[in-house]
């Protein structure tokens, strides 16, 4: 098919047909577009284009690998979370409610469901050295210790 052809319109109801509920969602969050050469972008407050992903990418992979993507995550911390979310609960922040829960694909923040501490995915992104996100997941887990007791 030449998606070239096609409005920006149909091409991206088109290329949403092949996907999940939550990767609509997230799509449609970030406000992304499909080119022609089937890549998400966004092109929001007037600046350039900026490519997240190719459509190829969005079909083969999950939510999480998709938000974490987005997010510019190394490999260890997705495979961290892919072994330990089950210890974390995708939130965001509401100013009129707090953090509230909510599904990974509108996930902003991470919250440490033993400690309560919410874990902001703009600081996991901030994090470039093994050694220092390493730190972070041993303090976690030494919480877990402590409120087991």
């Amino acid at each position: 098919m030449d998606y070239g052809r096609l409005s920006q319109d149909e091409r991206d109801r088109l290329l949403k047909n092949d996907l999940s509920v939550e990767k609509v969602r997230f799509l449609e969050k970030y406000a992304l577009h499909s080119s022609s050469d089937l890549k998400w972008y966004t092109t929001k407050n007037n600046t350039p284009a900026r490519l997240y992903f190719s459509h190829h990418f969005v079909k083969t992979n999950g939510i999480m690998e998709i938000l974490f993507h987005k997010y510019q995550f190394c490999f260890a911390k997705l495979k961290y979370f892919r072994a330990n979310m089950q210890s974390y609960q995708p939130t965001k922040y509401n100013p009129a409610k707090g953090f509230i829960h909510t599904d990974m694909w509108d996930a902003e923040f991470f919250m440490h469901k033993r400690s309560k501490k919410q874990i902001d995915l703009r600081f996991l992104q901030q994090i470039t050295e093994l050694e220092v996100f390493l730190n972070l997941v041993e303090w976690l887990e030494s919480l877990e210790e402590d409120n087991a007791l």
